[in-house]
Order: C-alpha cells, then structure tokens, then sequence
C-alpha cells in the first residue's frame, strides 16, 4: 500500500476550506425555474414563423387526426403561410422533438406534439407570442 493518503489539499487552501467544498451540496434549479429559463429561450429563440406554426398545429391537433402533410395543408389554409414554408417548420419542429409524425420511411403515420411543445404552444398563446 503506498505511503500517499487518497485525501489531498490544495497547497493554497486550509484543510478545513476542503472538507467544506466537498461536502456542500451543488444548488440544483427548481422544476419552475427550468420551465421559466425554456420558455424565455424558446420565446427569443423561435421565428414568429414557428410560433405560429406551433400555435396552429396545438390548436388542429386537439381536434383532429391529421399526418404532417395534412396538418401542414391545414396550418397553411388558415395562416396565409406558403405550404413549403409551413413543412419546413413543421420539419423543423420534428427535428428539436416538439413534434412527431411519418417521414419518408413510415408514411401515414399521425403527427403530435408532445408534452414540451403542448405547454410551449400554450405559454406562446397566453403570452400573445
């Protein structure tokens, strides 16, 4: 067994100042504060475009059983946003895991949101975004 102790000091801090640092805890963030920090992210981060686009699709798919090409059909009717414009939103939103639905692959598939994207598109709507 070696003669060196596994507990080590730094040689510029007290023996106390590092049994203090190890032994307090890190401050983890509440639930509220995530939730907050999300929103203001996701508030300055999404084109007005996507909000919309969100907002519309909570809206359509609370109702409705609708794939992606459907919704995006439905979301551009409603909007006045161009349909390509609108599937590549709705893309977009598949990609950051708000939204799933078919691809190319799986065809006919229903799309969703998911619980992120439904308290999202609801924070959006309440905030006037």
């Amino acid at each position: 067994m070696s003669a060196k102790s596994t507990y080590e000091v730094d040689a510029f801090s007290s023996a106390d100042d590092a049994r203090v640092a190890s032994t307090e805890p890190a401050e983890k963030p509440s639930f509220e504060s995530l939730a907050a920090t999300f929103f203001r992210l996701a508030e300055a981060r999404l084109s007005d475009t996507q909000k919309t686009v969100l907002k519309m699709s909570a809206e359509l798919l609370r109702f409705h059983d609708l794939t992606v090409t459907a919704l995006a059909d439905h979301v551009s009717r409603r909007s006045g946003v161009p349909y390509s414009t609108v599937k590549w939103n709705l893309h977009s939103l598949i990609d950051l895991g708000l939204l799933v639905g078919g691809d190319m692959v799986s065809r006919g598939v229903q799309a969703y949101l998911t619980a992120t994207a439904k308290m999202l598109a609801a924070y959006l709507e309440q905030a006037g975004c």
